[in-house]
């Protein structure tokens, strides 16, 4: 049985769309839909520990994102080549993650339905 994988892949303060991802997700883990979340190109950015969208007058991507435990939310997934290509590695992550490499990727997006992307 295939499973809703969201895919993060905008920068965390780049308009709303990040935030309104997340509660589409965190919405979709309360009502038992065992989601799954994938963070692409400039997603990976939400997943820094540090930020600081107090300067910007927003709330933070980060702390959104530490409550995914809390809705059992635990198939979280990176992108390797996204990650690697802004020069980020793991240790500079917020939260546990699993990475996903190029070769595996499109097997890894067949295992999921619905795609929800914002």
């Amino acid at each position: 049985m295939s499973k809703p994988l969201f895919i993060q892949h905008r920068a965390p303060y780049q308009g709303y769309n990040a935030l309104e991802t997340l509660d589409a997700l965190l919405v979709a883990a309360a009502f038992g839909q065992n989601p799954s979340v994938l963070f692409q190109g400039d997603g990976v950015w939400q997943l820094l520990k540090a930020q600081q969208p107090q300067i910007m007058g927003r709330n933070s991507v980060v702390a959104q994102l530490e409550a995914l435990p809390l809705y059992e939310v635990e198939d979280i997934y990176v992108d390797e080549d996204s990650l690697t290509s802004r020069g980020l590695t793991i240790t500079q992550l917020a939260l546990p993650i699993s990475v996903v490499k190029k070769s595996d990727m499109a097997a890894f997006i067949a295992q999921h339905a619905p795609l929800i992307r914002f």
